[in-house]
């Protein structure tokens, strides 16, 4: 299998990816569950969750399906991001 090759991204934009993986980890924890326990059971690849809580990039589709598992819109979601 093919090595993934990880993009360096501008430093303000990476610190905005990590501030949404912070987010996404807050309302995780809130509906009570670790991370691989969440990803099976909402049939989300864990790794891509990992990769979203640690402010990696991901596919936009991928983090849609987290927070409609979540149960949060995107909307509300991104109320405390700056």
């Amino acid at each position: 299998m093919a090595k993934r090759i990880i993009t360096e991204l501008p430093s303000d934009i990476s610190q905005t990816m990590k501030d949404i993986g912070k987010n996404v980890t807050k309302h995780r924890q809130k509906v009570g569950s670790n991370y691989k326990t969440f990803a099976v059971n909402h049939n989300i690849n864990n790794m891509t969750l990992w990769r979203i809580e640690n402010g990696e990039d991901y596919r936009m589709s991928s983090f849609l399906e987290v927070l409609n598992a979540i149960g949060i819109s995107p909307k509300d979601f991104f109320k405390s991001i700056k």
